[in-house]
């Protein structure tokens, strides 16, 4: 039931992130109203100190958050993956990959990440580029785990001893195996995108030309007397509730696939009588 209650959430917010540049009633970055309006029928959400449409910033804030948690997946799981395998598979290469991702496990991720975008200058391509880039690394040891214990199961030295060769037997039962982990981890990198996002671009490290729900609460918590007043519940609500409501949604999707994969390993050890 949660599963597809993520993945509906998850629907929703892609299909507003699409039409966002068409169903936004308006221009997310230009003034339309009165600054710190009160919610309504032409501004269901109210509008910012700026006077702009905070409905139609949410809107545009999905596409964002969106955008960056789906290049930092794809980024971020192909290198885990690829590393992870290069260091199950290779003896001479274990060592300094292994040495490389255990450094990059033992920095603190927060100060990391605002390190590297304060040198490198906000933006978003330098954002993705920076959570992509050092987010893989505990992936990449489950991975190689997966592969270690493969390579020593009963069935895959049986098919070494009929003769099989190390590349059939990589593409036959090593790298399917490795397969069965990623749902989930591409699931867990979009909960983390979003977050790592929001956290980043909150703390001033977004680009003020892209509309993201981090930069919305970024903004609006420049305000001293924002709790002071009513308008805090449009400004911080939809943007808070967006991020809370992804995240949710990845958590669910994420514990599905684990348990489903969990009944899986469960029945191939009774079928197999250990």
């Amino acid at each position: 039931m949660l599963f597809w209650l993520g993945l509906g959430i998850f629907a929703v917010f892609i299909a507003v992130a699409v039409t966002a540049p068409a169903l936004a009633p308006h221009d997310p970055r230009l003034p339309v109203g009165r600054p710190l309006a009160s919610p309504t029928r032409e501004h269901p959400l109210g509008t910012n100190d700026l006077g702009q449409d905070v409905l139609s910033q949410t809107m545009h804030g999905a596409r964002s958050s969106l955008v960056v948690a789906g290049a930092v997946t794809a980024v971020s799981t192909t290198l885990s993956w690829l590393v992870g395998l290069v260091a199950g598979f290779s003896r001479r290469a274990e060592w300094p990959l292994l040495a490389v991702t255990d450094l990059l496990l033992a920095l603190p991720s927060l100060p990391l990440y605002l390190l590297v975008l304060t040198l490198a200058g906000a933006s978003q391509r330098n954002l993705i580029a920076t959570l992509a880039l050092l987010s893989w690394p505990a992936f990449a040891r489950v991975v190689r785990g997966v592969v270690i214990q493969t390579r020593s199961a009963t069935y895959v030295e049986a098919s070494r001893a009929l003769g099989a060769r190390d590349r059939h037997l990589a593409l036959r039962h090593i790298l399917p195996a490795t397969l069965d982990v990623l749902p989930a981890k591409l699931v867990l990198t979009v909960r983390f995108a979003v977050f790592a996002e929001a956290t980043l671009a909150f703390l001033g490290l977004g680009t003020a030309d892209t509309v993201s729900w981090g930069t919305m609460l970024n903004w609006a918590f420049a305000d001293p007397l924002l709790f002071a007043r009513p308008v805090w519940a449009w400004l911080v609500l939809p943007p808070a509730l967006c991020i809370a409501a992804l995240i949710l949604a990845t958590v669910w999707v994420a514990r599905a696939l684990v348990d489903v994969r969990s009944g899986v390993a469960t029945g191939a050890r009774h079928e197999t009588g250990a």
